[in-house]
């Protein structure tokens, strides 16, 4: 038996730690550096980014409502966007469903370059012309509702780094957008975006 927990002993130590990809892409890119190989690095250097943002892309997933009771949801899906696409950032949604047909999207975007145009026009009362001013949870949003097509979102931005958009078609009513609002933990939200 001592004998036994010598060998497992042995193994343990012997067995080399799982790497992780993103540290051996950063020593690879820093490797590539000092050799001169800038080129090469800084490809490197954008494939640890990607990974990185996956990482994050999965976090915020995490951070979507669960139905509300007689709802079900879909599968979160989430991408992160580079350079070319909307000028970067992370996106993550999740669409759910009532047994009666109505259907919300919430989803989140953050860290696009694109979006500070659209902060301002939500942040900015005296530039906004659509939409109803409205505190969710304590921070600023834009409420739009159609009671004629039961459709309408709520807009809250975070930090003026992120965008959720709440969204309904064939709603019963514009509460159902709140009590999605109300299943956003926002200082988790916060949390993340700084972590």
């Amino acid at each position: 038996m001592r004998f036994l927990v010598i060998v497992a002993a042995i193994i343990v130590v012997a067995t080399p730690v799982m790497a992780d990809q993103v540290t051996d892409s950063i020593d690879k890119a820093k490797s590539l550096y000092e050799q001169g190989k800038y080129y090469k690095a800084v490809n490197e250097l954008n494939f640890v980014v990607g990974l990185i943002q996956d990482k994050q892309v999965d976090k915020f997933k995490a951070l979507l409502p669960a139905p509300p009771k007689g709802w079900t949801a879909e599968e979160a899906q989430g991408a992160r966007a580079g350079g070319q696409l909307i000028g970067g950032g992370i996106s993550v949604s999740r669409i759910y469903h009532s047994s009666d047909g109505q259907e919300v999207k919430v989803e989140m975007i953050t860290d696009s370059p694109l979006l500070s145009s659209v902060m301002m026009l939500l942040t900015n009362p005296l530039i906004t012309s659509s939409g109803r001013l409205v505190v969710i949870n304590g921070e600023k949003g834009i409420e739009e509702w159609n009671p004629q097509e039961r459709s309408g979102q709520l807009q809250i931005v975070l930090q003026n780094r992120m965008l959720i958009t709440i969204s309904g078609t064939n709603i019963k009513s514009k509460s159902i957008l709140y009590d999605f609002a109300k299943g956003l933990d926002f200082t988790k939200i916060k949390k993340a975006m700084e972590e």
